[in-house]
């Protein structure tokens, strides 16, 4: 009734260009160090089934800024060229659940069922897809901007075989 797996890669991917980074090597955009999936399902009986999936994944390499000077009343970062990708974003992680609910087979009738009620990202992690640097218009300081694409989003999904 319990099946499941578990996933675990560890890699590293390197790029190098001799007019980038003083010609050093640097860590690739999608460079994930860790990438941990953990997968479970559990068959309750013919009409339900319930499964859950959990991510966890190095955050993705990024540039942050090591300082800043000010031009007619502006900030604007400095980026070192010799630090390239030297930064990361925050962790990924979410917890997924699904339910599966597969209606009474009718013999009689070709077309197959089911239903499928799933929440992804569970709790509600801010996973960060960038993060960017901007001038506050009140302080005029230079602010880090996380963005997020995805909250918690449950959905619904009818599917049919005929």
């Amino acid at each position: 009734k319990l099946t499941g797996w578990i996933g675990y890669t560890w890699s590293k991917t390197n790029r190098q260009f001799d007019d980038l980074n003083g010609g050093n090597k640097y860590a690739a955009k999608f460079d994930r160090r860790h990438d941990l999936s953990i997968t479970a399902s559990y068959k309750l009986n013919e009409k339900w089934k319930f499964n859950t999936n959990f991510v966890f994944q190095t955050g993705q390499p990024t540039n942050y800024p090591v300082g800043q000077y000010e031009i007619k009343n502006l900030n604007v970062p400095i980026y070192d060229d010799n630090r390239r990708n030297a930064d990361r974003l925050p962790t990924y992680h979410r917890l997924d659940i699904s339910a599966t609910l597969k209606p009474r087979k009718n013999k009689n009738r070709k077309l197959q069922t089911e239903w499928i009620f799933g929440i992804y990202n569970l709790y509600g992690r801010q996973n960060a897809a960038s993060i960017s640097f901007t001038q506050n218009r009140e302080t005029y300081n230079n602010e880090a901007i996380q963005t997020s694409i995805f909250g918690m989003v449950p959905s619904v999904t009818y599917n049919f075989k005929f």
